[in-house]
């Protein structure tokens, strides 16, 4: 499974278990008010299952660890189906007033309801993404190596903890290892710099 790394900036002393289960329940994923809504729509869910959106420390909380996942969901009608049944009204507005072509305002009118009708019968493409956050290390695991998902995830997490993360590569997590200064000349020959010890969290 791939996984991106992170760490959270400046914890607080007093990070709390229960505290920050309180929030994952009150940033849950929640279903769109109309089912005729696209685009996407993403939240909090557990570890196991995604359609479950209420926390607890008995399913989320492992010795010093905390599990959730972050789902999404993405609403989008096939273009090519919208661009057929569209030109199929658009030419029935026509014949109908024997009219050469059709105003835009009239045809934007017409695709504005062709998506109203269509988007409750469409599901959405459903994704979730497993997280597991260590408490005592302050360290994030994501797994997701999506560029995108990984961008909507690190917003999320600040939204909902008050806290932001930074990325931590390959290099960054060999730079914290208590032997670096033995592998130097190996990590130089990468071209990278982020192992200094001064850069070392």
């Amino acid at each position: 499974m791939g996984a991106n790394r992170y760490q959270v900036v400046d914890p607080p002393d007093d990070l709390q278990r229960d505290d920050l289960i309180q929030r994952l329940n009150e940033n849950a994923f929640k279903e769109p008010f109309s089912k005729a809504t696209s685009g996407e729509t993403l939240g909090w869910v557990n570890l196991h299952n995604l359609c479950v959106t209420e926390f607890s420390s008995e399913d989320s909380a492992y010795s010093q660890y905390l599990c959730f996942a972050l789902r999404v969901d993405n609403k989008r009608l096939p273009a090519k189906l919208v661009r057929a049944e569209l030109e199929l009204r658009a030419d029935n507005w026509m014949k109908e007033r024997g009219a050469d072509r059709i105003p835009s305002r009239v045809k934007r009118e017409l695709k504005e309801q062709l998506e109203l009708e269509l988007l409750p019968q469409q599901l959405p493409s459903v994704n979730a993404h497993d997280i597991c956050w260590d408490l005592a290390n302050h360290r994030v695991w994501f797994f997701s190596n999506s560029r995108k998902v990984n961008e909507s995830f690190r917003h999320r997490f600040g939204q909902t903890f008050d806290l932001d993360l930074v990325p931590v590569g390959v290099v960054g997590a060999m730079g914290r290892h208590p032997l670096v200064d033995t592998w130097l000349h190996r990590l130089d020959a990468t071209g990278h710099s982020d192992y200094r010890t001064e850069h070392r969290a």
